[in-house]
């Protein structure tokens, strides 16, 4: 009996260590609990934050109150004509290939992420490697090589979740975060326990966990604002395909009529046009990337999945009346767009001083009745009356409906712009100036042939009778 005991409490232990082993999939946290009060367990360690981590929230929540647009900006990284680029993804370090260390997180710390966090204005694209943050450190053993563009698409696809639905917050300042915390691993990138953290500290409604793609990509698929940005937002683990040459996480964050539209952190001109991933189908439009589920599942060779609630809501006010305003850039046009946002399509651009009409309002854009409608950035906007810059005056050498000769062999060109089919006239060749294009470039007509064409100025000269 004793004997017996004694097995039946060594299988007990042993089912308990496989348990806690094996507990990495489909582990959905949104239908856990947290302990009761009365039950004891052990504190856990406060989430350290350090100096610089508070002082680039402050700045990025005063760069969001001005209006600032925060995202990674187009053309998103070019294609440099050495390859450099396709040799630096190479070099990558192999993210969420396997999961990297087991760090744990209880949740002590829930919500208080959000005192790091700007204001949110909905959909945020980042890249790794734009200039701001590129070469800055994301390293835990202080190896120089260790970047943010080298290895940071762990603390960037983050940054891309919480901004987009919670509130702004850099991928500088979530690599220094995850550093400071333990989730940057030796030579591994990003470790897969980062994700529960992001959930916790900042405070998502739902979260869940699934190595299933078809699990994950329900998930993606529900969208009950019918506004092409999903209910979720999740982030992918990648190994060698479409997306990566070693490892890489990217962010899933809409489907529509079986596209899924993807926010690769690190997307650049021509990474789907090569003949290993152009099979796949994907287009770059933007700074989103457009892929088929068929070959999504074909060609991602993806291994994990985080599902991040999205969370945001956008306020939309609308004015008891409209409101006079006045474009107030600094020197260029301002974009009208179809949508509240930088990615949307450019209907037209307004110079600077033109009075508008808004009649609504959508966290930082207003929306514009007249003298065109659509959605301008608020930031550009003002209450005062602007005064347009005056245009350079230009001052014409030559006069329109005055006669000239040809000073010598001379080209007459088909464009204005001296370009493409040009037509070869003698010296004294008799024109009269028809319009003005430039200062430098004349609209003519042949008075022999009746030929009309494009001419520079100093080709010819005065008749002198």
């Amino acid at each position: 009996m004793k004997r017996n005991k004694a097995i039946m409490s060594v299988i007990m232990s042993l089912l308990l260590i496989i348990s806690i082993f094996c507990g990495c999939n489909d582990f959905d946290i949104s239908n856990t609990t947290k302990p009761s009060e009365t039950t004891t367990q052990t504190t856990a360690p406060e989430v350290t934050l350090s100096d610089e981590v508070k002082a680039e929230a402050e700045k990025t929540k005063e760069e969001v109150k001005s209006g600032e647009d925060i995202g990674t900006d187009e053309p998103i990284i070019a294609k440099p004509k050495d390859e450099s680029t396709v040799v630096d993804e190479s070099l990558i370090e192999q993210d969420a290939v396997i999961e990297q260390e087991n760090i744990s997180y209880d949740g002590t710390n829930t919500g208080k992420g959000k005192a790091l966090l700007g204001a949110c204005t909905g959909l945020t694209y980042y890249n790794q490697a734009d200039s701001r943050w590129a070469k800055k450190p994301y390293t835990s053993s202080k190896n120089k090589t260790q970047t943010i563009k080298s290895s940071g698409c762990g603390p960037t696809s983050a940054a891309i979740v919480v901004s987009s639905s919670k509130g702004a917050i850099l991928p500088a300042t979530m690599a220094k975060l995850f550093v400071d915390n333990g989730y940057r691993t030796k030579s591994n990138g990003t470790a897969w326990s980062a994700w529960s953290f992001v959930a916790d500290y900042f405070n998502f409604k739902k979260y869940a966990t699934t190595s299933n793609i078809d699990k994950a990509l329900n998930y993606l698929k529900t969208d009950k604002n019918k506004d092409g940005v999903s209910d979720y937002f999740i982030v992918a683990s990648c190994n060698y395909g479409l997306f990566t040459t070693s490892g890489h996480y990217i962010v899933l964050v809409g489907y529509n009529g079986g596209t899924i539209s993807v926010y690769d952190p690190y997307s650049y001109v021509g990474k789907f046009n090569t003949p290993s991933r152009s099979a796949a189908g994907a287009k770059l439009s933007g700074n989103t990337v457009f892929v088929s589920e068929k070959n999504f599942k074909k060609y991602g060779n993806t291994v994990n999945y985080w599902a991040f609630s999205n969370d945001y809501v956008k306020k939309t006010t609308k004015s008891k009346k409209s409101v006079t305003k006045y474009v107030a850039t600094k020197s260029q046009s301002l974009n009208v767009r179809a949508k509240a946002h930088k990615s949307s399509k450019v209907l037209t651009q307004l110079k600077k001083g033109t009075k508008v009409t808004v009649t609504k309002v959508s966290g930082s854009w207003s929306y514009i009745s007249s003298p065109a409608k659509g959605w301008v950035s608020t930031a550009y906007l003002s209450n005062t009356k602007v005064v347009a810059d005056k245009p350079k005056k230009v001052t014409y050498k030559t006069t329109v409906g005055k006669h000239y000769r040809l000073k010598g062999k001379t080209y007459l060109y088909k464009k204005q712009s001296l370009t493409g089919i040009k037509y070869e006239y003698l010296p004294k060749t008799e024109i009269v100036v028809q319009k003005h294009i430039s200062a430098s470039v004349d609209k003519v007509k042949v008075v022999k042939t009746g030929r009309v064409a494009y001419a520079k100025i100093n080709s010819y000269k005065v008749i002198k009778h």
